[in-house]
């Protein structure tokens, strides 16, 4: 059984806590699963601008906040899919105003993407329900992931490609800069990528990680572009904001890049780091010796209570007393539009 907390930004209930307020403290989730609070582990937090998705290890997929247009949850509850599709999920992702769930044969879409985030076809921008994005993966080919931001998406293939949709204005999905890109178009790459990621204007793209091989396209606005490392050798994780980049190494260390004018970017003096979560403006680490540190933006609690965040570029944060981690094990860290998540279960 698997304990989630959640704090940060709440105006939507997409914090999943059955209210509308910010929490700068972990606070207990809320589900109204009918079967249990959560039957299994937590393998992906996906969180849009108002809303966010949690996918399951068993492949349930669960939602809370604003769903669609003012569809307000403020827990979460099973999406309600069809039969064919519930119980096959490999991954998720969200913008702005839309989700996005994947097998490895399909990909769905639901919510509202002006920009083509949809990925339904030219002037699709709303859909009310979960639609099938057409003729996609293309044939003798599966999906492997998803990744997105807050107006572009992309699709990573187990061939190693890349297909990405949505706002394409400064070349985050290639050279062809349209404001909007409806159906999901290749991205040029000269290695195969097993790991894409979306920043608000840019997209990061992953080699194997004994090479350290990566590609960045779109904006080059913070210097993502100009101030990225010769490589990333040894990575064992990479997350992406809006403007800046986190990455861990398997020996425990971070590098980061591009925007720090909330101090975004990962302090150096925190130790080894066993897992990281990046969100919009901020981050999560759990290092080696169990401590949970957050840094970046934090006006909504996002990185812990607000006095501690003028005081320190780092701040670890508290699990309440009676959420006591006791003989648990941190599973899961998760981050996104000014929000952050933290999954434990027993330990085996």
């Amino acid at each position: 059984m698997t304990t989630l907390l959640s704090f940060g930004s709440n105006g939507s209930g997409q914090l999943g806590l059955d209210h509308k307020e910010d929490v700068s403290s972990p606070s207990l989730v809320v589900s109204h699963h009918p079967r249990s609070t959560f039957p299994s582990s937590v393998a992906q937090v996906a969180a849009g601008g108002n809303h966010t998705l949690l996918l399951l290890t068993n492949h349930w997929v669960l939602f809370s906040g604003d769903f669609y247009k003012g569809e307000i949850n403020p827990f979460f509850a099973p999406l309600g899919l069809p039969d064919d599709l519930s119980t096959t999920i490999t991954s998720i992702a969200a913008t702005w105003s839309a989700s996005l769930l994947a097998t490895p044969s399909k990909i769905w879409s639901h919510g509202t993407g002006p920009k083509g985030e949809l990925g339904l076809g030219p002037g699709i921008t709303s859909a009310p329900q979960f639609q099938l994005i057409p003729n996609f993966p293309p044939p003798s080919t599966k999906i492997a992931s998803l990744s997105a931001s807050m107006s572009h998406a992309v699709a990573l293939l187990d061939n190693g490609q890349a297909y990405g949709w949505g706002a394409g204005r400064k070349g985050q999905l290639g050279p062809d800069q349209r404001p909007a890109v409806f159906l999901p178009t290749l991205i040029s790459c000269s290695f195969p990528v097993v790991k894409a990621l979306c920043g608000k204007e840019f997209t990061l793209l992953l080699g194997v990680p004994s090479t350290g091989d990566f590609f960045i396209l779109g904006s080059d606005k913070f210097g993502i572009k100009s101030n990225a490392p010769s490589d990333l050798k040894g990575w064992k994780d990479v997350g992406a904001g809006w403007g800046s980049v986190v990455a861990l190494k398997e020996d425990g260390s971070l590098v980061s890049w591009g925007r720090d004018d909330h101090c975004q970017l990962a302090p150096l003096d925190i130790g080894p780091v066993e897992k990281i979560a990046v969100g919009s403006e901020h981050a999560l680490a759990l290092t080696k010796n169990g401590k949970i540190l957050a840094w970046g933006w934090g006006e909504h609690g996002n990185c812990g209570p607000l006095e501690e965040n003028k005081k320190e570029r780092v701040n670890v944060i508290q699990i309440p007393e009676e959420y006591s981690l006791g003989d648990q094990e941190i599973t899961a860290l998760g981050a996104g539009c000014a929000t952050s998540w933290i999954a434990f279960e027993k330990r085996e």
